[in-house]
């Protein structure tokens, strides 16, 4: 459902002097572009300081008894997470390097480590290094009559555990903020036989909140091409302030180590 790892920090220049043009290959236009987006959502200054991303979110699917909702934290710049789901119970834990589960029975735990938070903060984390912005385009979404600027997003060879994803970004052309993204996965395991990728789905963001000061999702539907619910989501409990404790990220007994990626 989203890229795998892509732990790069954002750089010391980024950090430090919070310009966009360092961080992303761009043409001019789609720089702009990106550049208004990120300010409609509170700017890559205050995010990029903060000192963890948290939040809490609760997944649905269509047919499903329940939801699955976890509570994640990730220290911004190295990005390492934690992840608990307190109905399951389970644990998800990346340190950079290294992922482990513990009490997990789903797919990849490396691959659902910074599933929701790159999903979240695709305003801010356009601009890491390693990201390629194309030429936008105009675009229109079903029977939605609006001309979005869409902006087709890669990246490098290498950046990442799956480089060969992409997004399609779709920004309103008027606020500027994010309405949604088409997007594919290629995450080894995850792509159906003789595939090079998932089929493409499109993520709507529906509400959003402003916590200290950024512009964040608390409500989203993954669609399918044919406009069927693959997925909905519900976040909630944000907050920027939150230290990053890193005892949390200590390998418990009993917890595996992920090696869906062993070469």
């Amino acid at each position: 459902m989203t890229t795998g790892i892509r732990a790069l920090a954002l750089g010391a220049a980024l950090t430090a002097a919070f310009t966009v043009a360092a961080a992303a290959q761009a043409s001019d236009e789609a720089r702009r572009i990106a550049e208004k987006m990120t300010e409609a959502h509170g700017g890559l200054e205050r995010w990029a300081k903060a000192p963890s991303v948290a939040f809490s979110d609760s997944w649905t699917q269509p047919g499903a008894s329940e939801a699955m909702v976890s509570n994640v934290i990730v220290e911004q710049g190295p990005r390492r997470a934690h992840l608990a789901y307190p109905n399951l119970p389970a644990r998800i834990a990346w340190d950079g390097e290294r992922c482990w589960s513990l009490e997990w029975q789903g797919g990849p735990p490396r691959f659902f480590a910074l599933l929701n938070y790159y999903f979240l903060n695709l305003p801010w984390v356009v601009h890491d290094p390693g990201v390629i912005l194309h030429e936008p385009e105009r675009k229109q979404l079903w029977d939605d009559p609006t001309s979005y600027i869409a902006i087709r997003m890669t990246f490098a060879p290498g950046v990442g555990d799956t480089p060969d994803d992409y997004y399609v970004l779709y920004i309103h052309p008027d606020t500027h903020r994010l309405h949604g993204c088409a997007y594919v996965v290629t995450y080894p395991g995850l792509v159906p036989q003789g595939e090079a990728h998932t089929p493409e789905h499109v993520l709507l963001f529906e509400e959003w909140t402003t916590v200290s000061g950024l512009v964040v999702p608390t409500r989203f539907t993954i669609y399918q091409l044919d406009e069927t619910i693959y997925a909905q989501c519900r976040i909630f409990n944000w907050s920027f302030t939150r230290p990053f404790d890193a005892t949390l990220l200590e390998m418990p007994a009993g917890a595996r180590s992920d090696d869906s990626l062993a070469r």
